[in-house]
Formats: C-alpha cells, structure tokens, sequence
C-alpha cells in the first residue's frame, strides 16, 4: 500500500493510473487554473471520476494526526485511565473519541471545542449570529452537511470558510475541497448548533428547487383557460419527465412544510394555476404556484397517496398518509372538496392537516398560563370526578391543551380511554378510540361502551349534542373525571351553550368543575425583537393604557423569515364556578352575567392575559387585539 501521507498525483503515479509526463502537465495546469489537481486530473481524462474518488477515500482514510487522546492526557486535560476508558468504550459503540469522552462525562462538548480550537489554531464561530448567502448553502447539499456535520459559511477568492464540528478530520476537509474545488479555512462550532444552522438555512431548499424546475415549463406554457374537455385528457399530455417532477413536486411540497413547522398545506384550484399555500403559526402564507396543467396529476397524486377514489370528483372525501421525516413518521390527514370554477367547471380543492406527533407534545406548565391559572387547572385535571372544557374556535389549540393535561396526570394507576375524531397523536399507555359514524361509532354510544370498560379519566373531542353532553355529565357524577371541548367565545358562555343544548341546570352547575377559554397569539421572534413605537396613542386611549407602557415587536431576520414571530403561545381565562356562579347558572342566568360576577371575583380575562403578554414582549399588541374581545370591565394598565 502506498505511504498515505504522499501527496494524491505521488498515489496515482505508484499505482501507475498515470506516468510522470501526465502528472507533469496535471501541475502546470494547476499553477495556471488555480484548481485542485485531482479536479484537473479527471478532467484531462488520465483518470475516471469513479477512480479518483476511489484513491482520493483511500489516501483519506489513512492520513495521520496526532490523535485527540493523547493531546488531551499531553496536556492534563483527562488522565490516562479516562482516556484508556473511553478507548475501551469506543471499541463497543463504533462513535469517535471526543463524542465518547462527553457521553461518560469527563469532558462537556464546550471545553472540548475550546481545547480543540486553541491546540489546533482554528477559531470558533457563533452560527447562531451569521446570515448565510443562498449562494454558499447551494455548494453543498443538505444531505451532505447533515451526514459530515459541516455548514458552508462564506466563500471569498477560492476559500470556503466551513464550520465543522470535527476540523482535525482531514479526510472530510480534503474531500469537501474535491468536491467544491476550492480551499477550505474551517472554524469550529458544536454539533448542536451545526445541526440547527442547517435546519434553519436549507428550511424550504427542496421545496424552491423544484419550483423552479417548474417555472421553467410555467414560462413556456400557454395559461389560457382550456375547456373541460381538454382538462380532461391533459394528464396524458405530460411526459415521463414532467410525471417525475409531479412525484417529487408533492414530496418537495409535504418535506418543506413539515420542515417550516406548518400545520396545514392548501392546494386550491384557480383558472390559470394551482394555488399552494401553507399555515405557519395561524396564518395562511402564499408559496409559488404551480402551473395549470400539472394541476390534475398534483391533486391526483395527492388523493393516491391518502388512498382516496381518485375518480370521484363530486363529493367530498376523507384520507390519510404518513410520511417519514429526517427520521421521525409524520400523518398527513387530507381532506378534498368540490368547488367550482367558471371555465373549468367543478374542480377539487384539496387541505393536508400536518400531525406531527413531536410538534404538538408541549407540557402543561410550558404553555403559558399565568402562575395563579396554572395552580388552579393542574387542581382540576387531578379531581377524582367532575367535567373540564376547554373552549374556543377550531384551531386555538384545546385538543393540545387536553392533551397535555392527559400527559401529566398519566401513570400506571388510572385507566384513561377517550374518544376523538380524528385521533390527533398518539399518547402511550392512552387508550385512543376514533369516532366512525358510518359504523354507528358516535360519541354517545362511544360513552356507553367506555363505561363498561372500567374508565377513571374520559377525554370526548368535542360535546356536539345534547345526547353526548348528557353523557359527559351523567359519566362525572358517577365518579368519573372527563374532559372535552366547546365551541364558546369565552369561558362564562360555556354555560348557556349547554342549557341551550337541553340539559338541565342543576345538573350543568354539579357537574362542570373548570372551563378554560383560550386563543392562540404569535410569538415575537426573539432574535430580533425590539420595541414598538409605532402604537397609535388612540388605541392607547381606547384601552386605557398609559403611554408610558411598553409594548414590543418583532424586527424580521433569517430565523423568522423576516416576519417578526417565532413560533405560538396561548392567551387563557380559567372559570372555576363559585357558589354565586352556581346560582346564576340555575336561574339560567345569561353568560354576560356571569362574566361580570367572575370578574369582580379576580377572574383574569382573555384579553388581561393576552395584554400582560404583550407588555411583557411575549408577543404584539396587534395579535392580542384580534384575537380577544374587550372586556366589559376594562383595567387601566400603568
């Protein structure tokens, strides 16, 4: 075998790939070009590329520094027998030193990368402070970084600066320098920050490469409205290659939503395009879109997937799919409806609902609640019996709030069984039933059957009738805890909802414990937020609010995609009925009532929390305004 350390031309010569009048021109054109000489080698044709990246792995893989055990006990940092310990350890998992002396805890990945970067002269880099030019991200692959653990930083002349999580490993340096052809400067940064630097820099990268692909056809394609005739045979007017790019299209389009954190994917039919829009954080954002005539094998393509008639076009249909994601399995559950258009005639507009079982899996105390609401609903969800709703419109967040309260009071002593339509995510040790009408699966027979399964803890995904509600608060005065939602505009009109359904007052003033009211704000990007001057000293007048009360704002930068919000967090009022409340409730007392006794009890308001979070820089004025109604009551802030 030949010395590793020889340069790679000395490599091809002894294993006579080329002679010494070849490697001879290779060097001159190298001075000349300024290009690496293994680059200029197959280019030349002495050497195929498949044989040059054969010897090129070869010569990397043998190349010799100093190893990072003994640096360490050189200099103090470990002792021997740690060393000899890890080595030892090594030999069983297969991971490099470094990452094995952090996991048996005689070094933290901090003071490894501050030894590393003084012993090595390579400087670190804080990722999280850089803004990355798209023309960097595009030199290598996102699958490339995330297998090596590298991040294109800046490139100047021919030097990449490539922040590297493990820059004494020349093997990746000198192939990363093949394959760009250009010199690498490395700088060091944890492995941590290098994997979330890539998930924000290449977020939507699949998604926009294919969306240009498209645009290409887009341009020389006529958009003029075709009849429904010519509609009808245009999927057989695509080519292999154009079917292709429907595969990866839709696949591109599911990877970057799911990446950007969107909770659903809209794909709506217009005369000349399909529109393609995505819900990040409540709000619908408009994406590239796609041209006319992939529109039927797109929707095709998707209803194949969720395993819907694809022929039927008429009515509404229900599916579903699960996709695998960097690792982890994601549902999509999809849902088609017939719309109209003037000249195409009917079409099918088509909604993918992203579950993602990770995304939603937030804990109860991590939600938001003020202090004094979080006491009083961590009582409620631990009482042996009585009912817990969780009001608001589709979309504020109750069935991840419910969810949570599942979470925590979970253990190996109660029995939990509940009733969903659809089941959302997957809790273990739950027992999560899906409602089927078609199959006389309802709520109502879905609570006679949960009965007789010995339940201590029964969550319902929605009260809808009288006959469910019935059933909820016979279940909760016979010893059992339940929990189920309500669409009601504040906590107080969960009450009249229910007598409005036909249940009996003293029954709904037994047997309802809590009832939480809550809606769904942005977050203020953290990264850049910054105070808001631009509050209108009217709105100021109208909420009573003092102008010295600060409110704040989200700037926009790279880790917000220059909205300003980051991210959601709920606003709550939490209705624990008091006596008083209890007899308004028999006298069928109206929800403005009871608001107005619960207020003058201390209950906090939607709109107080939604205001102390806006003062706090949790989120803006602007999202709290629209997402709660003015109290009755104002309080005077400042």
């Amino acid at each position: 075998m030949p010395d590793p350390r020889l340069q790679i031309g000395q490599i091809l010569l002894q294993k006579r790939l080329i002679d010494e009048y070849q490697l001879a021109h290779a060097i001159r054109e190298q001075k000349r070009t300024g290009l690496h000489i293994s680059k200029i080698i197959t280019r030349l044709g002495f050497v195929s590329e498949e044989q040059m990246t054969l010897i090129l792995g070869e010569q990397l893989q043998h190349k010799e520094h100093k190893r990072i055990g003994e640096l360490l006990v050189e200099r103090n940092y470990i002792t021997a027998e740690q060393r000899d310990k890890a080595l030892e350890e090594q030999k069983k998992t297969g991971l490099r030193l470094g990452k094995m002396l952090m996991q048996l805890g005689f070094m933290t990945e901090e003071r490894l990368i501050e030894i590393l970067s003084a012993q090595l002269e390579i400087p670190t880099a804080n990722l999280n402070e850089l803004s990355i030019s798209p023309e960097v991200t595009h030199l290598l692959t996102e699958e490339f970084c995330r297998s090596y653990k590298v991040v294109p930083l800046a490139v100047m002349g021919k030097t990449l600066t490539l922040a590297m999580h493990d820059p004494s490993n020349q093997r990746t340096i000198d192939h990363i320098r093949f394959k760009v052809q250009k010199e690498i400067s490395p700088v060091m940064a944890s492995e941590k920050d290098i994997l979330e630097t890539i998930n924000r820099i290449y977020m939507g990268h699949a998604s926009g490469e294919a969306m240009k692909e498209l645009s290409r056809l887009n341009e020389a394609e006529d958009l003029q409205t075709v009849n429904k005739e010519e509609e009808g045979s245009s999927e057989d007017q695509l080519s292999d290659e154009e079917g292709q790019q429907v595969v990866k299209l839709v696949s591109s389009i599911i990877q970057d939503a799911i990446a950007r954190k969107a909770s659903d994917i809209h794909l709506e039919p217009q005369e000349t395009f399909l529109k393609l829009r995505i819900r990040i954080d409540g709000d619908l954002t408009v994406m590239p879109p796609i041209p006319a005539r992939l529109m039927p094998q797109i929707l095709s393509r998707v209803k194949l997937l969720s395993r819907m008639d694809i022929a039927e076009k008429r009515k509404p249909l229900d599916g579903r799919f699960t996709v695998r994601f960097r690792g982890k399995e994601v549902d999509l559950r999809v849902s088609s409806f017939p719309i109209s258009l003037r000249k195409r005639g009917v079409v099918e507009k088509i909604v993918m609902r992203i579950l993602d079982p990770n995304s939603g899996q937030i804990e109860l105390p991590q939600m938001g609640f003020r202090e004094s609401v979080f006491k009083e609903l961590d009582y409620t969800i631990h009482l042996p019996n009585g009912i817990l709703l969780v009001t608001g419109p589709t979309g504020s967040g109750k069935s991840t709030t419910l969810y949570a309260a599942i979470r925590r009071i979970l253990d190996n002593t109660i029995n939990i069984t509940t009733m969903e339509d659809p089941v959302e995510m997957n809790i273990d040790g739950v027992n999560q039933g899906q409602i089927n009408n078609a199959a006389g699966f309802s709520f109502a027979s879905g609570i006679r059957a949960i009965l007789r399964q010995d339940p201590d803890v029964i969550m319902i995904g929605e009260m809808r009738d009288k006959e469910t509600a019935s059933m909820a608060i016979e279940s909760a005065l016979t010893g059992h805890l339940v929990f189920s939602t309500l669409h009601t505009n504040d906590a107080a009109g969960a009450f009249p909802r229910l007598l409005e359904m036909g249940l009996e007052p003293f029954l709904v003033a037994t047997a309802i414990k809590g009832v939480l009211a809550q809606r769904l704000v942005r977050r203020i990007c953290s990264n850049c937020k910054e105070e808001d001057p631009t509050i209108d000293p009217e709105v100021r007048k109208d909420l009573g609010i003092s102008a010295d009360v600060k409110f704040y704002r989200g700037k926009g930068c790279n880790r917000c995609d220059s909205t300003g919000y980051k991210g959601r967090t709920g606003i709550y009022e939490f209705l624990v009925p008091s006596e008083e409340v209890r007899n308004l409730i028999l006298r069928r007392a109206s929800g403005d009532e009871i608001k107005r006794v619960c207020l003058a009890q201390g209950m906090s308001t939607l709109r107080m929390d939604g205001m102390e979070k806006a003062r706090t820089g949790v989120t803006t004025l602007e999202q709290v305004l629209g997402a709660s109604e003015k109290d009755e009551t104002a309080t005077k802030m400042g």
